[in-house]
């Protein structure tokens, strides 16, 4: 603590040799010390300056004894906290209590002892300086808290604006992509239409192939602008999805039917596994057959044709999985590393849908609390596994 002279000291008592006794005491101690000979007295001084770090106060005085006195310092917001040392001749338990209802913190018997009186004095303005310190401590506290909070509701506001912008780009985006779709897939009916209907009438003709080749192209065209749109809506849509119980063996058979002549062109031996009690998960039915579609479609393609492709469901304690089995050439060290990342290093070229038919997947799996994983087997090939968990 700083040298006493720092603290003043307001001595309080209508008996001048008490005054001068105190006040001898408390100088020879360093303390600063002023004095008033009655209550009345003291008031006043306080009221003008009320910057006093103790008070000691004689009980009996006259105008106003020392209880009332303290009474109404402790009413006075400017002196409320100074702490008070009641000097008394009377040390019996009711004259105590009484002082310590009035507001005073200690006593001290008169005639008092020197020592005794330093130490009590002591003890008081430390502590006063320890809470005076903590006031300063918590106040600086509040003020950064408020400064704190001040910079993070800035910040906030302006993390509201900047997602407000983000979801205003990703609205125009997304209705940007569905006017591209439209605009792309209008003529593309029109082209695969005529396709197939300059297919029955060419089938001798030497036409035929170049047709068949310009009506495969145009599917991929057309998969390949559906799919944009999917992504872009998975991505930037907030919405819940529309959702009910799903047999799985029922979207695994959709998705063959769709893929029949894929499958037959490549001659791709398909083998289906699920167990006697058809595994039924929650989803969204169109999206699951997109996905369930798109990992097959993804399997036959890089199967060599003639090779085995097999699809594989089963149960564990918390989930069902659906395992895409083929014996391709498996993923590039790249392409595992880049996992679901569109036009990552390592993945398919443009013209092989660049990788979107996995990242997809990966959407749509995420969108249902699943889970999807890649890897390459032991020997040839790729799995890519659909984790459900049970609801």
């Amino acid at each position: 603590m700083e040298t006493n002279k720092r603290f003043k000291i307001l001595a309080v008592d209508d008996n001048p040799k008490n005054i001068q006794v105190i006040g001898s005491v408390l100088r020879k101690a360093n303390y600063s010390v002023g004095f008033a000979t009655d209550g009345q007295q003291a008031l006043e001084i306080l009221e003008a300056s009320p910057y006093y770090d103790l008070i000691m106060l004689d009980v009996n005085m006259p105008r106003l004894n020392g209880y009332d006195t303290c009474k109404a310092i402790r009413k006075n917001p400017k002196t409320m906290e100074i702490p008070i040392i009641f000097l008394t001749a009377h040390n019996d338990s009711e004259s105590i209590v009484t002082g310590f209802k009035a507001g005073g913190h200690d006593y001290i018997s008169k005639p008092f002892n020197t020592e005794e009186l330093l130490a009590r004095v002591s003890t008081h303005i430390e502590l006063k300086y320890s809470r005076d310190k903590l006031k300063e401590v918590n106040k600086w506290l509040e003020e950064k808290v408020l400064e704190r909070t001040k910079d993070l509701n800035e910040a906030n506001l302006m993390l509201q604006k900047a997602n407000k912008e983000l979801n205003t780009l990703d609205e125009a985006k997304t209705d940007f992509l569905r006017i591209i779709s439209h605009e792309i897939n209008t003529p593309l009916n029109g082209i695969i239409g005529f396709a197939t209907l300059l297919k029955t009438q060419l089938q001798d003709s030497d036409l035929f192939n170049w047709i068949h080749y310009l009506e495969i192209s145009a599917a991929r065209l057309e998969r390949f602008s559906k799919t944009s749109i999917l992504l872009t809506e998975l991505r930037t849509t907030k919405r819940a999805l529309n959702t009910s119980a799903i047999n799985i063996a029922d979207i695994i058979a959709i998705a063959q039917k769709n893929l029949n002549e894929a499958i037959a062109d490549k001659a791709i031996n398909l083998h289906i596994t699920i167990p006697s009690t058809e595994p039924v998960v929650t989803g969204n039915e169109l999206l699951l057959q997109t996905c369930f579609e798109s990992i097959l479609d993804n399997a036959i393609k890089y199967s060599e044709a003639g090779s085995h492709v097999e699809i594989k469901v089963s149960k564990t304690n918390t989930s069902t999985l659906c395992e895409f089995i083929d014996n391709g050439k498996g993923f590039s060290e790249k392409a595992l590393e880049n996992k679901f990342k569109l036009f990552a290093p390592g993945a398919d070229p443009v013209d092989k849908d660049s990788g979107l038919q996995l990242a997809l997947a990966k959407l749509i799996m995420t969108a249902h609390d699943g889970e999807i994983d890649i890897k390459n087997n032991h020997t040839k090939g790729s799995t890519v596994t659909l984790v459900f968990p049970f609801a």
